[in-house]
């Protein structure tokens, strides 16, 4: 009898991450995040520099302490 399992398609990335995580360690140095301006994601986004800003202000795009603005936190907006 074949066993049939349900899960979300969040669940089933979450845990061929881990997998790979454990099987493929990262080399050195692959830690360090991409950053960018927010004129650099402005322009990227095809938005305005005050929009950008704001949605920095907002807690919505996540920044360095020096406003860049960090590579996940553009993929994850992209993705909403």
């Amino acid at each position: 009898m074949d066993t049939v399992i349900v899960t979300t398609e969040a669940s089933l990335e979450k845990i061929i991450s881990r997998v790979i995580d454990k099987k493929m360690p990262k080399p050195p140095g692959e830690g360090i995040e991409r950053t960018f301006s927010i004129n650099q994601v402005a322009k990227m986004l095809r938005r305005s520099h005050k929009k950008i800003s704001d949605l920095v202000n907002g807690g919505i795009l996540k920044c360095t302490p020096d406003r860049r603005i960090y590579e996940s936190s553009l993929e994850e907006y992209n993705r909403k």
